[in-house]
């Protein structure tokens, strides 16, 4: 379980164990997928918590993040160090920077543990998916594929999908509304 492993953790440690000679696969069973910037692994899942909260938090763009996150759906303030600081306190005041780490270790695991475990895991009982592909896939996505599991059990094949009505023309014109909604009329 990570926020924002897709993105920052493992990129990290992955060139951080090129450098020293390592492969992160080798090592922990884990890739980096360049392509669909994630992180895959044959035997486990990696849930990452920010995925959850970009589809499923109802919080608003710039409230995203780990700190405003924990404030608004755990309701605490976690420990905060502004990201200029971080470099110099390693030096000057490590236990600062260990109970900075600890701090959103723990409102990670809340997180986790409190939204997004029984949501994704409860959602993947219903749709035929990996808990890996029910936390990052669109909510239309899991609607059509939840839709087909729906649509075998009553053994239709394949349902039909819903074409849009063809653009309606006038004189040759496009007409973008077929009511006078918003319209007005002019005394003279």
């Amino acid at each position: 379980v990570t926020f924002n492993g897709d993105y920052f953790d493992f990129p990290f440690i992955e060139i951080r164990s090129a450098v020293h000679g390592m492969n992160m696969f080798d090592e922990i069973g884990f890739w980096w997928d360049k392509k669909a910037a994630e992180v895959r692994s044959r035997f486990s899942v990696h849930m990452d918590a920010l995925c959850w909260v970009r589809r499923d938090s109802y919080l608003p763009q710039g409230s995203q993040g780990l700190k405003a996150v924990t404030k608004a759906k755990l309701g605490y303030d976690p420990l905060e160090v502004h990201h200029e600081d971080m470099v110099r306190f390693c030096w000057e005041q490590p236990q600062k920077m260990a109970s900075y780490s600890v701090s959103d270790a723990v409102s990670t695991y809340y997180l986790y543990m409190k939204y997004v475990h029984p949501f994704i895991f409860s959602l993947a009982t219903i749709i035929p998916m990996s808990p890996d592909e029910v936390l990052r896939k669109g909510s239309g996505t899991l609607c059509e594929v939840l839709l087909m599991v729906e649509a075998f059990r009553v053994n239709i094949v394949c349902p039909n999908k819903y074409e849009s009505v063809k653009e309606k023309m006038h004189q040759g014109h496009l007409l973008a509304s077929e009511t006078y909604i918003g319209g007005h009329v002019e005394c003279l």
